[in-house]
């Protein structure tokens, strides 16, 4: 389908044609891993984690830290990563003979008048065993290496919250190449006045210092209309996605729907829509312009641009 056959259809039918061209996933090879995170991380403990190598199958292990630790207390940087932590501090909670008590541990200015408690410490994570037992391998610097990968799927998360706003970005790269189109990501009101000399209406949301931030914004100089664009991507059901519907039908409501040379665009994608469908199906009550990846792909963002009135 194309979008002029597409805007022939009711509200309802659009809605029912968004839900079922939607996409599973929107995480391209990169979403997994970074490795350029994982050797920047590895590179300034590479020194170390070679002389702590030292340490593998020694049998009198705490005697050997104890003794590498105080000639050179540098290396005790390096024990974090090597517990799978970035924290340059670290407090340890321990029952005492007769109380309850937290010590922390300072690896980057560590006190050695208390290295027995470092000591101890390392004895009591298991960290110093696995070296006596040589569980590692050859390798500290190979090991710490997996623990980096291991601790880079934290920022799956947040490289998910930006991987349409990365998509679209591409997507509109694309849809100026052979247009005499111009975009910009994240747009304000204020950029696209100096830029390009529209205004565009300010949202009414008070808790947004400067403004709002669109994802994206088209400007057709044939036109004189600039898209303002928002995008987002749902793996999962919440009362996020009921909030988000909420908002973007207000806002269009309040603020842009009689605005002068200003469409909005709103690309939605992913499955967790399927936990909000009537919020969703509300917003195409509101939003004319609500488009999926697919309709992108088929070039609906591109006619809604070059066709604007």
């Amino acid at each position: 389908m194309n979008l002029k056959s597409y805007l022939k259809l009711s509200n309802n039918d659009k809605f029912e044609y968004f839900m079922n061209t939607r996409i599973s996933t929107n995480r391209r090879p990169t979403y997994w891993v970074n490795w350029e995170n994982v050797r920047n991380n590895i590179k300034e403990h590479e020194i170390n984690l070679n002389t702590l190598n030292y340490l593998l199958g020694k049998n009198n292990i705490k005697e050997e830290a104890k003794s590498l630790f105080l000639s050179q207390p540098k290396l005790l940087r390096s024990i974090p990563i090597m517990l799978a932590s970035r924290d340059e501090k670290m407090n340890s909670f321990s029952f005492g003979d007769r109380e309850m008590k937290v010590n922390e541990f300072d690896f980057i200015n560590p006190d050695l008048s208390k290295i027995d408690d470092y000591i101890k410490f390392l004895d009591a994570t298991g960290l110093l065993d696995v070296l006596k037992n040589n569980e590692i391998g050859s390798s500290l610097v190979d090991y710490v290496f997996g623990v980096q990968v291991g601790l880079d799927s934290n920022g799956r998360k947040n490289r998910g919250g930006t991987e349409n706003e990365n998509i679209l970005e591409i997507n509109l790269k694309r849809l100026v190449e052979n247009n005499n189109l111009e975009y910009s990501t994240q747009a304000t009101a204020r950029s696209i006045k100096s830029k390009w000399g529209l205004v565009v209406p300010e949202s009414l949301d008070k808790k947004r210092n400067g403004g709002r931030r669109y994802d994206g914004a088209v400007y057709n100089p044939d036109t004189n209309i600039v898209t303002v664009i928002e995008t987002n991507f749902y793996n999962g059901g919440g009362s996020k996605l009921k909030a988000v519907a909420g908002e973007f039908s207000d806002m269009y409501n309040t603020s842009l729907k009689n605005a002068s040379n200003v469409d909005f665009v709103w690309i939605s994608d992913g499955l967790g829509w399927n936990t909000a469908k009537n919020p969703m199906s509300e917003a195409f009550q509101s939003i004319p312009n609500i488009i999926n990846l697919t309709m992108v792909n088929n070039g609906f963002l591109k006619d809604i641009v070059l066709n604007n009135k």
